[in-house]
């Protein structure tokens, strides 16, 4: 799920968390993004990267409205499409409180462009939207990295059973009814439990239990947007057996029961369990 806005911040905000990620652009010089404890004052088209569980905070004077363009993505979104490697890369920097951008002249011109097209482009479905979408962030994503690290730290090389452990999880993010245990999971990548899971938790930043889980529940929230099928089919075709089970693990990921956020998602409504912003028209 990704959602974008184009806005503007007229009223005080408190501290806050989300359970998404949030990438940041500044459109102009009011504010100073606050990240779990570090600031950064605004600068037009410099980045923030507001991580899933980050506590953060925009601070600004009255008379000076910060602008800004935001995209919010499912934690688990770039697993999902098949992005394991910038997966790991965003845990890992996560860890590590990279939530600044550098501020050379190309890559702020750079940002503004690019946020700008995948804004239009989730505002306005046009003909392979998704691809799109998913290129315009990876690019964002990459360029935030690179311009926060050397050049000689930018290393995604994989070892063979981190290979073979991306691609299972490649795997059971396109395909909700693969069912394995950890310990099948590890024999199925020629692996111990124990090195299996810590591969797990470094490329996802979940454990393989919790992974299958956040599987199933994107692609219930992807047949509550696009079909009008029964909610109980959406649970067995996301290989949720017991429907008191699936109520209750969406509600507690999505805040939501899946009746209500099949309206929301039906309305094109920005979700409740993400921050709202004053939009610019």
């Amino acid at each position: 799920m990704i959602w974008s806005r184009h806005g503007k911040l007229s009223s005080a905000m408190r501290p806050h968390r989300h359970d998404m990620h949030e990438f940041f652009v500044c459109l102009n010089e009011h504010g100073t993004q606050d990240i779990e404890g570090q600031s950064c004052v605004f600068q037009r088209g410099r980045a923030f990267m507001l991580f899933s569980g980050c506590r953060h905070c925009l601070q600004f004077e009255p008379d000076a409205e910060p602008e800004f363009i935001f995209v919010c993505f499912d934690k688990n979104h770039l697993a999902k499409s098949g992005y394991l490697q910038l997966q790991e890369q965003l845990e890992s920097r996560k860890k590590q409180g990279c939530y600044f951008s550098g501020n050379k002249h190309d890559y702020l011109d750079f940002n503004i462009k690019t946020i700008s097209l995948l804004h239009k482009e989730i505002s306005s479905p046009g003909l392979l939207q998704n691809e799109l979408i998913n290129a315009l962030l990876v690019q964002l994503l990459v360029a935030f990295f690179r311009s926060t690290m050397e050049p000689s730290a930018v290393n995604t090389g994989m070892n063979e059973k981190r290979s073979r452990v991306i691609k299972l999880c490649q795997r059971a993010a396109m395909d909700s009814s693969i069912e394995m245990t950890l310990a099948q999971a590890a024999r199925e990548t020629g692996t111990c439990r124990s090195v299996f899971a810590s591969l797990v938790k470094e490329t996802t930043g979940l454990t393989w239990r919790e992974y299958i889980l956040d599987c199933r529940l994107e692609k219930s929230i992807e047949l509550l947007g696009t079909t009008d099928i029964q909610i109980l089919e959406v649970a067995f075709k996301c290989n949720f057996n017991n429907i008191g089970y699936f109520h209750r693990a969406f509600l507690k990921k999505y805040g939501d029961t899946p009746g209500k956020m099949r309206k929301i998602l039906q309305q094109n409504r920005f979700p409740h369990i993400l921050k709202e912003y004053k939009l610019v028209l």
